[in-house]
């Protein structure tokens, strides 16, 4: 992975991008031929077309990103990957010519951008089914060692193995209980003691070694990991890993320590600031443009059922401050409003016209306000009922395995208390937003405390690595998910 402006980018993903600029490139000579047999000068057009091509050439990518062509996992010599990435390259065709090519403001010429069109659909399909060919064998190849065969290390074993894309072989475990030495546990074999693992490196040409123990680590250990690092082998914490894999903290899997040092000191002052400012510029164009789907969505909650157009809720917000949440009503006048209920998929509660504007997402619509008032943002954790986060937060005992080799396998040690979803209280470090990295992650999430605590593990990421470009991205994946209807 890559790190850019503290945005985690796989190095698969970038290779990706960067094809498709070649491709876009390539396909320039057909479009120059044809202005040659036009009898148009195509050097003094490029020249003078320059700025147009690159952002016609940057309107390509974001249809593709938005299309979800950018993940290194899809096999794009499936026929319907290939039928994706021809529809989309000609969806970016269409708006191409639609912002450059419509008079009376033409910026290059039409028959430019549609042969031009041609030759980078195809080079684009080409490059892609290329891509998949050599790459994803290529990935197999990285070797993984996982440090310590107990729960931990059972678990990350078992998250790589879900994702047999993600460009990891698992070698097998290293583990210091002389009694595993050998054994196979899950399929992957115990190959040998901490004071092994530079042998083993060497030996097996291992490229990542996992470490899978979570309580203290002995500084032999830590001396060998640091030797392993200088000779070019990457070794990664689980917490890092799995954030890298499913784009989510496992807070089963960290400590108090890991998430004060990862979490707070990325809070970024004039992110922020930079971050207000533009919502503000975003939502008020938003208003001017939406007003007239305002008017038409609430005729339509009127003619369907009876009760107010607009829904009011009390939900918690930033430092745990209360604030009134505006929403477009989508189910009938219930007389339990107040009490939290869950929604289901099938609720009889939700009307005909609120089905639609929940999957397509317009109830959240009047939410722009809170925004202009500072309440929300538009992106951040999702709102919460104030019930169900005092529900999350109760505290509760929290107890682990004995770790001394006189323990019997059956003793557990009282920690101390901790929250019933630990770190909940950290989705309000942070103003709640209208979407955000769970809700396009995970959209069906909030059913249940299972859900809850899934959901907080893709905050916790965001409010790890929040920024610009993390922003970004939400907000084209958000459009992915309004143009294609998914959510509850």
């Amino acid at each position: 992975m890559i790190n850019l402006f503290g945005f985690k980018i796989s190095k698969w993903s970038l290779l990706l991008l960067l094809g498709d600029i070649a491709a876009f490139c390539l396909a320039m000579p057909l479009g120059i031929i044809v202005m040659t047999v036009e009898r148009v000068n195509p050097w003094f057009s490029l020249d003078q077309y320059r700025i147009p091509l690159i952002m016609v050439g940057l309107t390509y990518i974001l249809v593709l990103y938005i299309a979800n062509l950018y993940d290194h996992n899809l096999d794009f010599r499936r026929r319907e990957n290939i039928i994706r990435i021809i529809l989309a390259c000609l969806i970016g065709t269409l708006v191409a010519l639609l912002l450059f090519c419509i008079f009376p403001w033409r910026i290059i010429p039409r028959f430019f951008v549609k042969w031009q069109a041609v030759a980078f659909v195809f080079l684009t399909v080409l490059w892609r089914y290329a891509f998949s060919a050599f790459a994803l064998p290529l990935r197999l190849q990285r070797q993984t060692l996982i440090v310590g065969a107990g729960r931990a290390g059972r678990w990350i074993a078992e998250a790589i193995k879900r994702r047999p894309n993600c460009g990891l072989a698992i070698k097998g475990f290293v583990d210091d209980d002389v009694q595993k030495i050998g054994t196979t546990i899950d399929g992957l074999k115990v190959l040998g003691q901490s004071h092994m693992l530079e042998e083993l490196v060497r030996q097996e040409k291992i490229g990542l070694v996992v470490v899978a123990i979570t309580h203290s680590k002995s500084s032999k250990l830590l001396i060998i990991l640091n030797r392993i690092l200088l000779n070019d082998c990457q070794v990664l914490d689980i917490p890092t890993l799995y954030e890298f894999l499913a784009g989510e903290i496992p807070i089963d899997h960290i400590e108090d320590t890991w998430t004060f040092l990862k979490l707070l000191d990325h809070r970024n002052f004039y992110y922020l600031r930079v971050k207000r400012f533009s919502e503000l510029i975003l939502v008020c164009l938003g208003l001017i443009i939406t007003w007239p789907i305002f008017l038409l969505i609430a005729l339509a909650i009127k003619l369907d059922s009876h009760g107010p157009i607009i829904f009011k809720q009390m939900r918690l917000g930033l430092n745990n401050k209360p604030f009134q949440i505006l929403k477009f009503r989508t189910m009938i006048v219930d007389i339990d409003e107040d009490f939290p209920k869950w929604t289901s998929s099938n609720d009889v509660r939700i009307t005909k016209v609120g089905r639609l504007l929940r999957k397509m997402h317009l109830d959240e619509l009047p939410q722009l306000i809170n925004i202009l008032k500072g309440e929300m943002s538009l992106i951040g954790p999702r709102a919460e009922w104030e019930v169900f986060a005092q529900k999350s937060r109760e505290e509760v005992a929290e107890w682990r395995p004995g770790r001394r080799a006189i323990d019997p396998p059956d003793l557990k040690v009282f920690i101390g208390p901790r929250e019933r979803i630990r770190y909940y209280s950290y989705r309000f470090l942070v103003k709640p937003g209208v979407t955000g990295w769970a809700q396009v992650m995970f959209p069906h999430a909030g059913s249940s405390m299972a859900e809850m605590k899934e959901k907080l593990q893709f905050d916790l990421y965001y409010i790890k690595n929040m920024g610009l470009l993390l922003d970004l991205a939400i907000l084209m994946k958000t459009i992915r998910i309004v143009l294609f209807g998914h959510g509850k």
